[in-house]
């Protein structure tokens, strides 16, 4: 009989976020059913009725295996979130994932919390060979050197470098998926405390600059792995527009028509809408809407529309299986 496949998936959030993370969980347990998941939640203060929420749902997924990991001293990751503009400490969490999770993980698939779908199978994704490397990533940023476009390094992070630094502070790849090579963070003995130091390094090295000192937590991740990720796919696809396990819906905003892969994890970063609860859908759910500030679909650009009603349907899916469970909101 052929081995089913594992696949360890993490995610982090605030109680605000908690119940858009269901809806992620019902598409992983829909388009990975030939796999077992181990999910970890990796919070700090939410809701015990809404952990139960999603104890309930996974256990519903007979797939889908939940752990729930209360983040120690989220303070630290308040003082991250400080230079790194509006985002939570939650955001951070997963940088010391390595410690937090148990020994035995080896690898694991982040996803940010809500506003991420998986749609297919990331089995190429997840085991892509880190080739020593920290991270694999989608390629956010490159730089043009001889006319090609190359890998920012080390050496590109220091003062000398302003415009280097600035970009990688930016992001040379986008969070909202990346596979942690868990094994050598651990060897590497990375720490909460070299991320804090880091972070104080660069403040001053761009005290002249405007804040934030870096972009949110794909910008310290950068900052941090530079030099120690392998893009996936890289060399043989340097294209910006190619990230097929972190599709991010800015993808439109450029009319570039179709992508010529098919997308498999959907990000829905980048649009003038921003996140899939905050659309005026022809069936609103109250689990999910927000109060205020809901937009019309027409807002959203051509091809972004399909994919918030994808996520409009798991929802559904969710509410459906959780009202049957007698979770209600």
């Amino acid at each position: 009989m052929k081995q089913k496949k594992h696949y360890n998936i993490l995610t982090s959030c605030d109680n605000n976020l908690a119940v858009y993370v269901t809806v992620g969980i019902t598409a992983i347990a829909s388009n990975l059913k030939d796999a077992n998941i181990d999910y970890y939640l990796l919070h700090s203060r939410i809701d015990p009725r809404n952990i139960e929420m999603l104890q309930v749902l996974c256990k519903e997924y007979k797939n889908v295996t939940f752990h729930e990991i209360v983040v120690p001293n989220p303070e630290a990751y308040e003082e991250l979130a400080k230079y790194g503009g509006s985002w939570s400490g939650e955001a951070y969490y997963a940088l010391c994932a390595h410690q937090l999770l148990p020994e035995t993980v080896d690898r694991a698939l982040y996803l940010d919390a809500g506003d991420t779908l998986v749609l297919g199978d990331i089995e190429p994704y997840y085991n892509y060979d880190f080739q020593g490397n920290s991270l694999i990533v989608t390629g956010g940023r490159y730089k043009v050197s001889n006319g090609k476009d190359v890998l920012y390094e080390p050496e590109d992070l220091g003062a000398q470098n302003f415009r280097h630094l600035s970009y990688i502070l930016r992001g040379i790849f986008n969070s909202g998926s990346y596979v942690l090579n868990l094994d050598k963070m651990r060897k590497e003995n990375l720490s909460l405390q070299d991320y804090l130091y880091l972070s104080k390094e660069l403040a001053k090295i761009r005290k002249d600059a405007e804040p934030p000192v870096y972009f949110g937590d794909q910008g310290l991740l950068s900052a941090t792995f530079v030099g120690d990720v392998r893009y996936y796919r890289y060399p043989e696809i340097r294209a910006l527009g190619y990230m097929p396990y972190n599709f991010c819906l800015w993808f439109y905003n450029f009319d570039a028509g179709e992508p010529n892969y098919k997308p498999v994890i959907i990000h829905f970063a980048g649009t003038n809408v921003s996140k899939p609860w905050t659309v005026q859908y022809p069936a609103l759910l109250k689990r999910f809407q927000t109060k205020e500030g809901l937009r019309p679909m027409e807002d959203l650009r051509p091809g972004q529309a399909r994919y918030y009603n994808v996520w409009q349907n798991y929802a559904i899916m969710t509410d459906e299986l959780l009202t049957q469970a007698g979770i209600t909101k």
